[in-house]
């Protein structure tokens, strides 16, 4: 009788110990930190320059008007342009991503980039409360060769969500950002225990090709998406918990 409320304290004290690294696995910081990630530069069928990339909160706060800036050098490693962008995300909650797309209008300067460098800059701002999830989704290329991410999209939350916006980050073979888009659902207004489609269109064909996986991310002016669990720490915990009940069995 003993060796079971020992064996069961055990298990306890473990379990908690697995869910404090489990839910609990960001850095600590004082505030926001956003990390740029992967990106890509790349010209479209009309002579446009695009960075396309990602970013990410490493911090314990939230993060807002998250902008990127490019520097364009021709091959002499003389500055030629420079452009700017914000993430697609508005609010950047900790511990998530948002992908963002430099452009580069001016098609003369466009063919001349050799390479570019980035930098970012953020305000602090208040979370945004969670209040959307995405059901389902799936991805087609259509007959002219775009690539379409199709799916649902459902406002969990007790109040309105306006201006509901989905947005898909592309990436090729080796976890590179390749492209990025959004769309907003259809209505764009949902009202609570309301879901709605969306169909975000990846309107340049030269890119779907590269396309291996995709993430997507959805906010609206009220609230952010639920997040994805991550699934290695799901296989972690099943695993340890499976390998210690067969421990306890023998015991």
């Amino acid at each position: 009788m003993l060796k079971k409320i020992v064996s069961g304290m055990v298990l306890a004290l473990l379990l908690i110990g697995m869910s404090t690294l489990v839910f609990n696995i960001q850095p600590a910081y004082a505030a926001a930190q956003v990390n740029i990630l992967t990106h890509s530069g790349w010209l479209d069928s009309i002579g446009h320059y695009h960075v396309s990339g990602e970013v990410e909160n490493v911090g314990d706060g939230a993060a807002s008007f998250v902008k990127i800036t490019a520097t364009f050098y021709d091959s002499s490693d003389t500055v030629i342009a420079t452009s700017f962008t914000y993430t697609r995300l508005s609010v950047l909650l900790p511990a998530r991503k948002s992908p963002f797309e430099v452009l580069l209008i001016d098609t003369t300067q466009a063919t001349k980039v050799h390479h570019y460098s980035l930098s970012v800059k953020f305000s602090a701002t208040s979370p945004i409360p969670i209040g959307l999830e995405i059901l389902s989704n799936s991805s087609y290329i259509d007959a002219v060769g775009c690539m379409h991410v199709v799916g649902e999209i459902k406002n969990i939350a007790t109040g309105n969500a306006t201006y509901v916006k989905v947005i898909a980050t592309f990436y090729n073979s080796t976890g590179h950002v390749v492209a990025t888009d959004f769309t907003y659902s259809d209505p764009s207004d949902i009202s609570p225990g309301q879901k709605a489609p969306f169909d975000v269109l990846l309107i340049h064909k030269n890119r779907a090709p590269l396309v291996a996986t995709y993430a997507l991310t959805a906010e609206s002016n009220q609230y952010a998406v639920v997040s994805e669990f991550p699934s290695i720490l799901i296989q972690s915990l099943f695993m340890f918990l499976t390998f210690f009940a067969i421990f306890i069995i023998k015991m």
